[in-house]
């Protein structure tokens, strides 16, 4: 039983080297908008991003969302180097909020496109507006033509059972 704990513990070692590296290998592309992550930051980064997994009951095994929100937010004229790995620590947490919210009828890259838009328009860079407002407005009118669409499918299986009956 022992040995069999061993090998679990010197994988999480492994898994969190590799992520630590997909993490570092982003400064590649947002090194040209100025921003960088530290080993530190990186590390810090990916403690982040488990604790927000674990928060809203999600399981994640890879770290490719991530990576694609570094990406996507490196070009932001709103991220600055001195609070870029804060910031994307927070856009972690309002991306899996989000992905619970719209019970991940969404895709990864349209959710990021979403956040990225209203992050860098209306919110203007303020993740308290993107999460407070935004994102909150959007989730709420996403519940609703869900349930207008769900409302009508019934409608329209119990108008097929009228005709059924009447035939």
């Amino acid at each position: 039983m022992g040995n069999k704990l061993d090998i679990y513990r010197s994988l999480g070692g492994v898994v969190k080297q590799l992520h630590l590296g997909e993490v570092l290998a982003t400064n590649q592309e947002s090194q040209k908008y100025g921003l960088v992550f530290s080993p530190a930051e990186a590390e810090e980064l990916i403690q982040v991003r488990n604790l927000a997994i674990s928060t809203h009951g999600r399981v994640e095994l890879g770290i490719e969302v991530v990576q694609k929100i570094i990406i996507a937010f490196s070009r932001s004229a709103f991220i600055n180097q001195d609070e870029y790995a804060a910031t994307i620590g927070e856009l972690l947490d309002i991306f899996y909020q989000m992905k619970n919210e719209t019970e991940d009828e969404m895709g990864d890259e349209e959710l990021i496109a979403l956040m990225l838009e209203y992050y860098n328009g209306s919110c203007r860079g303020s993740l308290d507006l993107l999460r407070g407002r935004e994102l909150a407005l959007f989730a709420g009118t996403f519940r609703r033509k869900r349930l207008e669409k769900e409302a009508e499918l019934q409608g329209s299986k119990s108008d097929d059972s009228k005709e059924y009956r009447e035939i």
